[in-house]
């Protein structure tokens, strides 16, 4: 990519991953709140959140490594490894503030929890975290105490699946797995006469929502790894495809590459050639590049 080409490349930012300035992405945000989603991340969290990943895919897959694919080799580095196997997901997360960590992992929330033991041959051998809440009878009247006026249940945090008890036996034929939606489900069209399903209902809706923001902050992950100044366009995309195929595979996400592949693909040349004769005109064109992303960007800051 020549300096022309690249100039077009950098004047279609539109800075997105800038969530200050990203309307849609705003706007989703206080919708979704004002229909009840409770975000325990601020604005400027979410954003360290985006520059963090981004710096830490930087430093897993340096310049140096990268050229040295495309065939540049740096002098005095030779005995240099690779530490990106090192970098991994759980290496990342585990630096993560909490809060920040919650919306990664993007568990079930609830006003209360704990753990469950895992036991084999009678030890115990594991835990899993588990949420609980409560469902209130409607009508509920103090004369009848055959019944207490709620009850709770309790499902896996990462899962949804609802771990079963004597309370909830009373409603339902429990043979195979159940999780949260289902459950929500069966008690909207047999019991929604009797029983209060708000805290459910406020559960599962903050469980979508955080799965949506958490998809929404890492595709502009991916979108500021391919405009980062620190680069060349080329190299951005290779970050970038490699941080979404890796979220994807490791943490069973479905992120998108088509965004950052069609801004890479348009045509920046306006029919222009450019072939390089020499590596070492490549390696200037590489450095010019880099230093035009870099006043670009202060440029419209």
């Amino acid at each position: 990519m020549t300096i022309k080409q690249a100039e077009r490349f950098y004047e279609q930012d539109r800075k997105d991953y800038d969530i200050k300035k990203n309307k849609d992405f705003l706007n989703w945000l206080k919708d979704s709140i004002a229909n009840g989603y409770y975000c325990y991340l601020k604005i400027d969290e979410l954003q360290e959140l985006i520059d963090y990943i981004v710096r830490w895919y930087e430093v897993k897959y340096p310049e140096r490594e990268l050229e040295y694919y495309d065939g540049f080799r740096q002098m005095g580095f030779d005995d240099i490894s690779s530490i990106s196997n090192v970098m991994d997901i759980r290496q990342l997360l585990f630096r993560l503030p909490d809060k920040q960590l919650y919306l990664m992992k993007s568990g079930y929330r609830a006003r209360a929890g704990g753990q469950k033991f895992i036991y084999e041959n009678g030890k115990i051998v594991g835990s899993k975290p588990y949420i609980s809440m409560r469902i209130n009878r409607k009508n509920y009247r103090e004369d009848e105490y055959t019944y207490d006026p709620y009850f709770l249940i309790s499902a896996e945090y990462m899962t949804g699946k609802v771990l079963n008890n004597y309370e909830l036996e009373k409603y339902l034929d429990i043979k195979k797995d159940l999780y949260l939606d289902e459950l929500l489900d069966i008690f909207n069209k047999k019991y929604n006469d009797l029983l209060d399903l708000t805290e459910l209902k406020r559960c599962i809706y903050n469980h979508s929502c955080d799965i949506e923001l958490r998809k929404r902050i890492l595709q502009l992950v991916a979108l500021k790894l391919l405009y980062s100044r620190n680069t060349i366009p080329n190299r951005g995309y290779q970050r970038a495809q490699r941080f979404i195929n890796e979220f994807n595979k490791k943490m069973n996400l479905t992120l998108s590459t088509t965004q950052i592949d069609e801004i890479i693909k348009k045509d920046y040349t306006n029919d222009e050639k450019w072939e390089p004769d020499f590596e070492d005109k490549e390696k200037e064109e590489t450095s010019r590049i880099i230093k035009l992303a870099r006043r670009m960007f202060n440029k419209y800051r």
